[in-house]
């Protein structure tokens, strides 16, 4: 699957160091066989409010939020828990 990053991942990963650049980069690359890489979509969980729209545990403290569409996966930001949160009612805090 294709997947296309919006402008403001983009910046998220200019601002990140290089090890979590690289790591975030690599959780990407398996995003884009999401069909076929079921340890990726385990790590993925479904927020409540949008039903394509999912968060991804990293590993680390950072957060990938993403949309799956029939052309491919939409990156739409990057986040580290810390600053989620303030935003505990958007989603349960186990997925975050």
């Amino acid at each position: 699957m294709q997947v296309t990053k919006s402008e403001s991942v983009r910046i998220a990963l200019r601002t990140l160091g290089e090890q979590d650049r690289r790591r975030v980069e690599a959780w990407l690359d398996h995003l884009g066989n999401w069909e076929n890489d079921e340890f990726v979509r385990a790590q993925s969980h479904r927020l409540p409010s949008d039903g394509n729209t999912y968060v991804l545990g990293t590993g680390s403290d950072l957060r990938v939020f993403f949309t799956v569409t029939k052309d491919g996966i939409v990156i739409l930001d990057v986040a580290r828990k810390a600053a989620l949160q303030g935003f505990a009612g958007a989603a349960d805090q186990s997925t975050l």
